[in-house]
């Protein structure tokens, strides 16, 4: 999907070539979610599904170098982590920069590698080759060009209906779908006594999370819902406002707007010069972190990020502060030929 298709709620995917690779093979073989791995495995490998007794390790491919090499699959897995596994075997078997003997073992965060004393003759790049199967594992199992839709909707009850449909388990879509998202998202779920919580890129997370108060959360949220995704009831909020952009009226520029906030609050000369410094720099630093396409996206981050930023409280709360922020990014848009 082009970046002038992208919508209010959308970040540009990551240009890398598991991505590229795992694209390829949905057009090729014009796969929908839920993707039958199962078949896609078998189709290139010899798959077998074994009990054994190495601690911390769900799979095994072997002799990568082969033609056809062998995967092992721990037997008895739930279905969503056997899903999630085998996506991430076939990652290593499809990537030909791949090589050895590598174990697997799908956990929260990622696909990580087994300790090598527990499995004889393991040989990987563990590190690199293991988040890179995991990642091609996302890309395949929730295809960008089903899920990239379904954000640009701006509709999160059809985004989470979508993602529970690809039938992968709630960490897998929430790996995949925060890194597609602009800052301020956030979802939470619970897994017996452990409370998981994933949030998109540059997300503020009110300190009401830290006491694991999610109607506190939902108090100071733009939008909040709930809905069940691989299994899970699923939590979600929305801090950032994605208001459709005005320009500052007046013909005031950024710094003098700045100046008359930082004024209504410090009177010391010095004070305020490192003030303005200070602000300026943070929404410098956020603009050119190159997340946003358009000016509404472009306001919704900065005014979410100084949310995080209780030392600029006084000088936020100034009328003119927010007429500055759109004054920057009106200065913003225009350099990009976009305004």
């Amino acid at each position: 999907m082009k970046e002038t298709e992208l919508g209010l709620w959308s970040i540009r995917s990551p240009d890398e070539p598991a991505r590229s690779l795992a694209s390829a093979i949905v057009e090729r073989y014009d796969l929908d979610p839920p993707v039958d791995i199962k078949a896609l495995v078998q189709e290139c490998a010899d798959l077998y599904f074994e009990g054994w007794p190495f601690a911390g390790c769900d799979a095994l491919v072997h002799d990568l170098h082969l033609p056809r090499p062998q995967v092992f699959v721990r037997s008895g897995l739930p279905p969503r982590r056997e899903m999630l596994t085998l996506a991430h075997e076939y990652g290593h078997i499809k990537m030909g920069w791949h090589y050895g003997t590598v174990g697997c073992q799908a956990i929260t965060s990622e696909v990580t590698v087994g300790p090598a004393e527990e499995i004889s003759s393991l040989s990987y790049d563990a590190d690199g080759q293991e988040r890179e199967a995991t990642r091609f594992a996302s890309y395949l199992l929730i295809p960008d060009r089903h899920i990239l839709p379904l954000i640009n909707s701006t509709d999160m009850a059809l985004i989470l209906d979508g993602l529970d449909r690809t039938g992968v388990s709630a960490d897998a879509a929430f790996m995949r779908l925060r890194s597609l998202l602009q800052p301020g998202f956030l979802f939470t779920f619970q897994v017996q006594a452990e409370r998981r919580l994933y949030t998109s890129s540059g997300t503020v997370v009110p300190a009401a999370f830290n006491q694991l108060r999610t109607g506190a959360l939902g108090e100071s949220s733009v939008d909040s819902g709930a809905a069940y995704v691989g299994g899970r009831r699923v939590e979600w909020f929305r801090f950032t406002d994605f208001a459709a952009f005005k320009p500052a009226p007046g013909s005031q520029s950024a710094t003098e707007l700045l100046r008359s906030a930082i004024a209504s609050h410090e009177s010391d000369p010095g004070l305020q010069q490192k003030l303005l410094l200070r602000i300026n720099g943070v929404v410098g630093g956020s603009l050119s972190a190159e997340r946003a396409q358009r000016p509404e996206q472009a306001l919704a981050l900065l005014r979410h990020k100084f949310d995080s930023k209780p030392e600029f409280d006084e000088v936020v709360k100034h009328p003119d502060f927010d007429l500055y922020l759109r004054r920057k990014v009106e200065e913003w848009a225009v350099r990009r030929g976009i305004l």
